[in-house]
């Protein structure tokens, strides 16, 4: 379709804020006008974003944060994960760190749980918002979650406006897997949930499992549209890594995902007399991970040597660093019908690296694995050692490890393809309203 038409989309999260919930509206916004949606996007001026300046097709509004009451000195919320608040209340706040890990689960402030850290930006996007559908002719909504403000901020928009609304969940709301509540709280929440959701046209999400729990929950139409990987975002000639260097990005949740047999099989390796692991100057970095569970279990199996931490960085530099490892580990969830299909998977396939993907094989992410001709998910270290063992004798052959063949299966999850499914979605909302 050809015709132009305009797209109203609400997310807290949006670049140059750091926080990755950004990278997925990004994208939309980047390659929906490509299929004739032209966005608006609607999102928050942080303290992450206060100094730079926004495209004309971004509307960043007011936003006070709730942490500026309890550490006057730290303005904004940059990442609104638990993590990061419960390190904002350990560093000066009011609140202690302790006290803040025992009140989460009861009020968490988070950017997956209401009331989240981001309420202080409902009542302005609300109203930039109005402004917004009152002076063009707007023909959707598209609100994107967590922090589920983002939804309650289009919930009222769309009562306002009339518009078809497509609510996209990056991740579950109140019956999220990082910040768990207790009962009573929790069937609060998701009374709420379902109140703050009942006028929505359609919900998109980014897992079968988890468009499975809110078909449920909501009783309504539910679509997957996954996260996807950007071929553009890549240096086209990568920088190599220095020795074989195994790279592991992000954080690390345990005791979902379990590393240890990886250490298992190290281990192994080390007792080979045939193989010299510093001879080939092999490492296992875990980077932006948090080190003390990794460096437990790496002394524990004697193979701290070969392990090691670095800190976080921007995601373009950590898109470089995955481009250029020897390989890539991911760690899969240890019930894998729980439906957590991470956007690391898609970054991976994207980076064109073997991957070893540890963890209990099934679910959706052993389907994308076979489907894209890739080794499946594993838990046995000889299994890990033997796959190992094979890449670091290619590796001193050669110096380097031959890329997975390309497959039309990956060219599946590019960000432009999965953006053109969005698009799909919202031609069928627009030719039903018309």
């Amino acid at each position: 379709m050809n015709e132009r038409r305009k797209l109203l989309m609400v997310s807290f999260f949006y670049p140059p804020d750091p926080a990755v919930g950004g990278l997925r509206v990004a994208k939309f916004a980047q390659y929906l006008p490509e299929s004739g949606w032209h966005p608006t996007v609607l999102t928050a001026r942080t303290a992450a974003g206060d100094s730079a300046e926004h495209p004309a097709h971004v509307d960043a509004t007011r936003f006070i944060s709730p942490w500026r009451l309890l550490s006057p000195k730290r303005r904004g919320i940059g990442v609104a994960g638990g993590t990061a608040l419960r390190e904002r209340a350990g560093r000066g706040g009011v609140v202690s760190s302790a006290a803040y890990s025992a009140l989460r689960h009861v009020l968490p402030m988070s950017s997956v749980r209401m009331p989240d850290a981001t309420l202080g930006w409902v009542p302005f996007a609300v109203a930039q918002g109005r402004r917004l559908l009152d002076s063009a002719d707007f023909h959707a909504i598209l609100s994107s979650s967590g922090p589920p403000s983002s939804h309650v901020v289009a919930a009222r928009l769309q009562r306002h406006s009339g518009l078809p609304w497509i609510a996209d969940y990056r991740d579950s709301w109140s019956d999220n897997h990082w910040d768990v509540r207790i009962g009573p709280f929790r069937r609060l929440e998701r009374r709420l949930e379902r109140r703050v959701l009942r006028r929505a046209s359609l919900l998109t999400t980014v897992a079968p499992a988890l468009a499975e729990q809110l078909e449920t929950l909501h009783a309504k139409n539910v679509e997957v549209v996954y996260n996807g990987f950007d071929p553009a975002d890549y240096p086209s000639v990568p920088k190599p890594a220095n020795g074989f260097t195994v790279v592991y990005v992000g954080t690390l949740n345990r005791p979902n995902q379990n590393p240890e047999p990886v250490f298992q099989a190290l281990a192994q390796l080390n007792s080979r007399p045939d193989l010299d692991l510093d001879r080939l100057r092999f490492q296992l970095c875990f980077l932006g991970t948090a080190s003390g569970a990794v460096a437990d279990l790496a002394r524990q199996h004697r193979v701290s040597q070969w392990v090691r931490h670095e800190p976080a960085v921007p995601h373009h530099e950590s898109l470089a660093r995955q481009a250029g490892a020897t390989a890539l580990l991911f760690l899969g969830w240890s019930d894998p019908h729980a439906g957590v299909v991470t956007a690391k998977l898609f970054e991976y396939l994207g980076a064109r690296r073997p991957i070893l993907a540890v963890g209990t094989a099934g679910g959706s992410v052993s389907r994308i694995l076979r489907e894209c001709g890739l080794p499946d998910l594993s838990n046995d270290p000889p299994a890990i050692a033997a796959r190992l063992e094979g890449w670091l004798r290619e590796f001193a052959e050669s110096g380097t490890l031959k890329p997975p063949a390309s497959s039309e299966a990956v060219a599946r999850y590019t960000r432009r393809a999965q953006t053109r499914r969005m698009a799909d979605l919202l031609d069928g909302l627009s030719r039903g309203r018309s």
